[in-house]
């Protein structure tokens, strides 16, 4: 499912490309979104889909910072007396950005950026609760790009490619003896916003 969905974001990427040849030659003018700041929807790719509300704003041309609020399930092994079971966590998170674009057209930017994240993760196995409301924080680094499209100035997409790293030692309620909780790596954001 997931290789899926990111080829099916992969296509439509190269589609929406292919189809604003324009936008992407345009000349270093004014940027459809500097100094503006927009809310809407920001997805993560972690194993599962986090969905999250975001806001986003960008200071002059190059600077921007982003706020996301994600809520969703995540992929967590759990290691017990030496067997390893696959299963789904409850997970909220919090995720700070900031960023930085190198390169600036009329209807796009590309930028590179640092990211911090904390959230609480909780399993349920067996019948009771065994991870409750543990912490994690989830700091990296990412690459991306924004645009838009004359006809439709004001609304922004999005796509990042980063890295996390995931700072989680959770107390555990039962006789597991590990657990891994699968969004350290390579991940993926996108989403969208209405700038105002």
């Amino acid at each position: 499912m997931k290789k899926r969905f990111l080829s099916f974001m992969a296509v439509t990427m190269v589609v929406m490309f292919l189809s604003a040849g324009s936008v992407f030659a345009a000349d270093d003018a004014k940027n459809f979104i500097s100094n503006k700041v927009g809310v809407g929807y920001q997805g993560m790719v972690v194993g599962s889909l986090l969905n999250g509300l975001s806001a986003r704003g960008w200071i002059g041309d190059r600077v921007g910072l982003e706020g996301s609020v994600f809520y969703g399930k995540a992929d967590i092994e759990t290691t017990s007396a030496g067997y390893t079971d696959d299963t789904d966590a409850d997970l909220w998170m919090l995720e700070v950005k900031a960023m930085y674009a190198f390169i600036v057209k009329s209807y796009s930017k590309f930028y590179v950026g640092g990211k911090i994240g904390y959230g609480q993760v909780s399993v349920s196995g067996n019948g009771s609760d065994y991870i409750d409301g543990e912490a994690l924080w989830t700091p990296g680094v990412f690459v991306g790009a924004e645009w838009s499209f004359p006809q439709l100035p004001e609304v922004g997409f999005n796509f990042d490619v980063g890295y996390s790293a995931v700072l989680f030692n959770p107390t555990i309620n039962g006789p597991n003896e590990d657990v891994d909780i699968k969004m350290h790596g390579v991940n993926a954001t996108f989403g969208i916003h209405y700038y105002f």
